[in-house]
């Protein structure tokens, strides 16, 4: 049975409703039923959905091809649902509780996935790539690797990031970012984000991708986005 992608929905405590997610899991999941597997979080951007980094970021069809290739090994994804929560500075505690909590109890409960942090990462783009840095920042306990694509960096995630920079670079927290050529009001930010991590000490890619800020340039970043996370998943002490 080939790899396959399932749009599900779960009862969120947090936000007090019902959320979608999609899911994608690898062929082996159906017919080796003693294997466990690493789960990647997606989060999708401001005019996005669970369904969209799988319609038009053709995550499942990069995902077989790596695999199919011998270039990462299989492991779980996710993208979840947005909410109005995520753009309400009021509610982002809630927002955050139903990543942290309430999706992530959820799949390791349904799924079989390894539910220890060197095994769970998250990724975002533009409004999601903020918010996965930070998740990221913010529950260290729980994620180990961080994506964000096209993302912005406000004066709070640098100053959480200072607070806690010795106990995320204990952890091993790895990052990665990308930015696309045409996006010339991202790319200063970004390239200072990624300066300021690696300063720290902290291990940050950069890609920068020509492309404007939409997915055709997202489509291209996930590739590689998806063999950093396994590299994570796999290489950690």
């Amino acid at each position: 049975m080939a790899s396959s992608v399932y749009h599900k929905s779960f009862y969120s405590p947090s936000l007090k409703s019902e959320k979608r997610y999609c899911i994608y899991l690898p062929d082996s999941y159906f017919h080796r039923e003693d294997l466990r597997y690493s789960v990647l979080y997606l989060l999708p951007g401001l005019m996005d959905y669970e369904v969209t980094w799988f319609e038009k970021g053709r995550v499942k069809e990069h995902m077989d091809s790596l695999v199919y290739d011998g270039k990462i090994g299989e492991y779980i994804i996710v993208s979840a649902d947005k909410d109005d929560a995520a753009l309400d500075i009021n509610r982002k505690k809630e927002f955050s509780e139903y990543l942290a909590k309430d999706l992530k109890g959820h799949i390791d409960f349904e799924y079989r996935t390894i539910p220890m942090r060197k095994h769970c990462g998250i990724e975002g783009l533009s409004l999601g790539a903020s918010w996965s840095v930070h998740m990221g920042i913010n529950y260290p306990e729980i994620y180990s690797s961080i994506g964000a694509l096209s993302g912005g960096y406000g004066d709070e995630i640098y100053s959480k990031i200072w607070e806690t920079r010795l106990k995320l670079h204990n952890l091993g927290m790895r990052f990665r970012v990308g930015v696309g050529t045409w996006e010339p009001e991202f790319i200063p930010g970004n390239e200072r984000f990624v300066n300021f991590m690696r300063d720290l000490g902290f291990y940050c890619e950069l890609e920068k991708t020509e492309g404007p800020h939409d997915w055709p340039l997202w489509e291209k970043q996930i590739y590689n986005s998806l063999q950093f996370h396994y590299y994570s998943f796999n290489h950690q002490a």
